[in-house]
Parts: structure tokens; C-alpha cells; sequence
């Protein structure tokens, strides 16, 4: 038997990536834990004469030689085919194991006999690649459930680990005719009462990670509710509120703790934090499980693995420009225009005697010659109030300088020296830096 598995609680990246590979391997059967994300639950109420999945405890895992593992490599997340595992572990002539995966390995990934792993922001869209590849139709059904794969995967393509390769996988499956609405319906299906009412607790105990790098806040409350209810509350939490990473933990009755996961950046590694619970995912999404722990101690060793695992902040000094092109207050505007055109500069500190006095942009320079004043010093036209930042300070404080007081260039100063400049296009340059894959 051919069989084609993913992790428990299957999301859309795990069903469509299944399907996907039953495509590819006609006769395949999908034997799946049993339990489902709710939206995909929802998903499946409709379309699981479409698309057949079984229990894999109803089916007979001894017959199975060929186990196709999708979206997943951890072996704590395969309990329900770890039969299997096992015996190709002990036979690997007569059990072939092959993953398909696009997670960063871990200690606990099982030995495959052959791997598909690349870093893309979804395993379907490694999947939609090699149908493509093979010239195999998809229709409308099909497509719009490997379109729902990568959205959920790669939060529509806002996640961090996001890149190019999904957007073109999307694309060539709108072609395919991918149906969009649908995608929302499934994707983002309403919040339910009881959803609501534990989202509005949820939100009401967040609190912000210091000094993590980037906006990193945990939440964390006892409920009743069932895990994929609290996936989906985690995630549109995480939608609402300003951070960039959100870890929500929550401890039920029995004493197991639910850790979830969301982020948008890559110096937040989600998965690798929750690894260290056991657990797993990548830079935008993951979670993990804890057994019999105080709700307090889970938060405080999440804290401890937050703090060592992210990044250190960017510093201003990371991107700043150095050394600084300046002029004096005394300097003609006519030449300070040629200057900046020379310079390819928009702006410039004005300096007096080795002291910061003023700041001059091509704006100004402009109202001046609107003005009449075309000829004459910089001292007439330049800004005295200058927002500055030190060299050492986060980057993320300095770009909150920037959208605060809508200025384009902050000049750095060590003390009453000032040693380089931040600009919009050092910042730019930073936000819009090349995609890894």
C-alpha cells in the first residue's frame, strides 16, 4: 500500500499538499490522524466526496511500503503512523519513507529514503511546481484547494518566509481557475460566538516581550476550548494587533498547555522557539504542547526561549551612512544644490564649527527659489529642529522617529558628534531586501 500522510490537526497545507501527491501518485491513499483545523473541517463537511481521506487507524498500516510524508518532518507530529515508522526503521528494503516538507530540520525529523525540502512559504507550492513540471492537469476544485494551501501557509504571501515561488504557484493556479471567493470563505470562515468571546479574553491579556528584538507579546489564559478553535483565534489575533510575533498559550482543564504561534518576521524564529516545547512550524506559524506545567512556568520558559532565540535588534549603526557629507549654514543654496545633485543626495545636516545646527532638504531648497530666495545661504531656509538618534538605538525606534515626525533622514550622533546619517533609502534597502528563495 501507498500511503500519503501529514501532521495531526491537518490545516490546508497539509490536505492540499496530500492531494497534491495523490496526483502525482495514482492509487495513494491519504490516511490522516483524524483531527483537522476548523476551517478545514468546515472545508471537508462540503468536499469530502472530492477529495477521500481516511482515519489511519482504520487502516491496515502493516500492508503500507511506501509512506509519503507532506508538511511535516518531526516525528512527535506522526504518532498515528508510527507504526509504520517503525518498521521501516528495522526493514528499510521493504518500507520506503519520502518527505516532502519546507520546515527547517530538527533532531527529531525522521530518516527519509528521500527528501523534498526547500524553503518556500508552502509545501504545495513545491507541489504545484512538480505538476506543472509533469504537465499534469489540475481543475477548478483542485486548484482552489492548493490555492487555499499556500494562502493559509504563507498568510497570503505576508508572511516572512513568503517569496516568489509562491506568488507564481498562485498565479499559474488562478489560471487553473483557482476561485478567490471561495478562498475566503474557507480561509477566513466568521468567528463563532464562543470564538469571539475568547478572542476579546485573549486580546485582553497580551503583554510585550522586552527587549526581543522585534514587537514579540505573549497571552496566555485557562479555557475549555478544543485546539483548532484555538489556532484560529490565535491567528486572528495575531491579524489585529500591532506585533510581529504573537505567541498565544493556552491551558485547558486536563493540565495540557496549547502554545500557537504567529509571526511576520524572520528574526522571530517561531518554529525553532516552540521546538524547544517539542513542538514545531517555521517563521510564520507553529505550535506546541506541554504536559502538567503551570500556566506560569510554560509563559516564563517561553519567555526565556523568546529572548534567546530572537535576533538582536538591528542598531541604527547596521545601516546607517558613513562617513557624512555635510555643508555649513553659510554654504549658497546654488551650491548646495549642485553638491546634492553630485552626491545624489535629497538632504543634508548642517554643520557649524563641528556642531549639529540644522537640517536642509531638496524641499526646502525648493520653497526658497518659489520664494524668491534662490541665492542665499543654507542658515535662511534649513530646519533648526533636528530629530536625532544614537548609533546604538534599535532600528525599529529610529523608523518610529521617522513615521512620527515625517522626516526622511535622521542624522546618528555619538554624544555631540555625529557620525552618520539614516535615511529613507538605507531604510528602503533594508525593508525591500531580496527574497531567500
Amino acid at each position: 500500500m501507498k500511503l500519503i500522510t501529514s501532521h495531526e490537526t491537518t490545516d490546508f497545507d497539509g490536505l492540499a499538499s496530500c492531494v497534491a501527491l495523490q496526483k502525482l501518485l495514482p492509487g495513494a491513499l491519504i490516511g490522516l490522524s483524524g483531527g483537522f483545523s476548523s476551517n478545514v473541517h468546515q472545508y471537508l463537511a462540503l468536499h469530502r466526496d472530492r477529495f477521500r481521506t481516511h482515519r489511519c487507524q482504520d487502516l491496515d498500516l502493516k500492508a503500507v511500503d511506501l509512506l509519503v510524508v507532506t508538511d511535516v518532518r518531526k516525528r512527535a507530529r506522526l504518532t498515528h503512523v508510527e507504526p509504520v515508522i517503525e518498521r521501516a526503521a528495522k526493514d528499510p528494503l521493504r518500507v520506503r519513507v519520502v518527505v516532502w516538507d519546507h520546515h527547517p530540520a530538527s533532531p527529531d525529523d525522521l530518516h527519509a529514503d528521500e527528501e523534498h525540502v526547500q524553503p518556500v512559504g508552502s509545501v504545495t507550492t513545491l507541489l504545484v511546481e512538480e505538476l506543472r513540471a509533469r504537465a499534469i492537469d489540475v481543475d477548478r476544485e483542485e486548484a482552489t484547494l492548493f490555492a487555499l494551501g499556500i494562502h493559509e501557509d504563507t498568510g497570503s504571501l505576508s508572511y516572512a518566509r513568503s517569496c516568489s515561488r509562491d506568488a507564481a504557484a498562485l498565479a499559474w493556479l488562478l489560471g487553473q481557475g483557482a476561485q478567490s471567493g471561495l478562498v475566503q470563505r474557507f480561509l477566513r470562515p466568521p468567528l463563532d460566538p464562543l470564538e469571539r468571546e475568547l478572542l476579546v479574553r485573549l486580546v485582553a491579556v497580551v503583554e510585550e516581550v522586552p527587549r526581543a528584538g522585534a514587537s514579540v507579546a505573549i497571552a496566555a489564559l485557562e479555557t475549555e476550548e478544543v485546539p483548532p478553535t484555538l489556532a484560529r483565534v490565535s491567528t486572528e489575533a495575531f491579524r489585529i494587533l500591532p506585533h510581529d510575533a504573537l505567541f498565544c498559550v493556552f491551558r485547558l482543564r486536563n493540565g495540557k498547555s496549547h502554545i500557537v504561534g504567529r509571526g511576520q518576521t524572520d528574526t522571530v524564529p517561531i518554529g525553532a522557539i516552540l521546538g524547544d516545547f517539542g513542538g514545531g512550524g517555521h517563521a510564520g506559524a507553529g505550535a506546541a504542547s506541554v504536559h502538567d506545567t503551570p500556566l506560569e512556568e510554560v509563559v516564563a520558559t517561553l519567555r526565556q526561549s523568546v529572548a534567546r532565540r530572537c535576533r538582536q535588534p538591528e542598531l541604527v549603526r547596521d545601516l546607517m551612512s558613513s562617513p557624512v557629507r555635510t555643508v555649513s549654514p553659510d554654504t549658497p543654496l546654488p551650491e548646495l544644490t549642485s553638491s546634492l545633485r553630485e552626491w545624489g543626495h535629497t538632504g543634508a545636516p548642517v554643520v557649524d564649527g563641528g556642531r549639529l545646527v540644522g537640517i536642509i532638504s531638496r524641499r526646502d531648497v525648493e520653497r526658497a527659489q518659489r520664494q524668491g530666495r534662490a541665492e542665499m545661504a543654507v542658515k535662511s531656509c534649513m530646519a533648526h529642529r533636528v530629530h536625532t538618534v544614537a548609533p546604538d538605538a534599535p532600528l525599529r525606534d529610529a523608523l518610529a522617529q521617522m513615521r512620527e515626525h515625517n522626516v526622511g533622514r535622521l542624522p546618528v550622533l555619538d554624544g555631540a558628534r555625529i557620525v552618520g546619517i539614516l535615511s529613507r533609502e538605507d531604510v528602503l534597502g533594508y525593508l525591500y531586501e531580496e527574497s531567500p528563495c
